[in-house]
């Protein structure tokens, strides 16, 4: 019997705190970030949303990323993301007000969180892809977020310099700090997480 809609996202939940619990651990920022996204991510009979499932220019680079996973250790992940991709309403609405180059060059999908695949109003998950040689720019937003990258690229706080945590690294923006982030000659993949207040 074929999975459903609200197995198969679980599923991906199941893999992606797999992914990044063993790595998350200590009294590391980083590790604290984890945990409060980790306690507020829904589990159980966790309700799907409505929202119209959509795609973006950028997305064309999904199947790129996919191959670069499956080479990296992270099969199980990338084969739950592409399971639960064709349920994501992938947007880059707030790109536009930055450049239409920027709208065509990246895309965002909520994946849990408000206009997500499963609502929520105490974490937001989300994944993004940004086309090859595209710069995101400096941003900043009040809840802390945790990264996991899934493909090669450069992350970036206040005016430290770029590091590359490598596919599978994980990233720690801390509240309200300046972040930024670029892909190289490969698309930037990664999964983002932000516990709400």
């Amino acid at each position: 019997m074929a999975a459903t809609n609200r197995e198969k996202l679980a599923t991906f939940l199941d893999d992606l705190t797999a992914a990044i619990g063993p790595k998350a651990t200590g009294d590391t920022p980083l590790a604290l970030g984890w945990q409060r996204v980790a306690v507020a991510i829904p589990r159980g009979e966790a309700e799907t949303g409505s929202t119209e499932p959509a795609r973006r220019p950028a997305c064309i680079h999904l199947e790129t990323s996919y191959r670069n996973l499956e080479n990296a250790g992270l099969r199980k992940l990338a084969a739950s993301f592409r399971e639960i991709e064709p349920l994501l309403a992938w947007s880059s609405r707030a790109e536009r007000r930055i450049s239409d180059t920027l709208a065509e060059n990246y895309a965002e999908a909520t994946i849990v969180g408000d206009g997500g695949a499963i609502p929520s109003k105490t974490v937001e998950i989300g994944a993004s892809i940004l086309s090859p040689n595209t710069d995101y720019p400096n941003h900043r937003h009040p809840p802390e977020e945790v990264y996991i990258a899934l493909s090669k690229g450069h992350w970036r706080q206040d005016d430290d310099p770029w590091i590359e945590p490598g596919i599978g690294g994980l990233i720690h923006n801390p509240a309200n700090i300046i972040h930024a982030m670029r892909s190289g000659n490969q698309p930037l993949f990664a999964i983002w997480c932000l516990p709400l207040p």
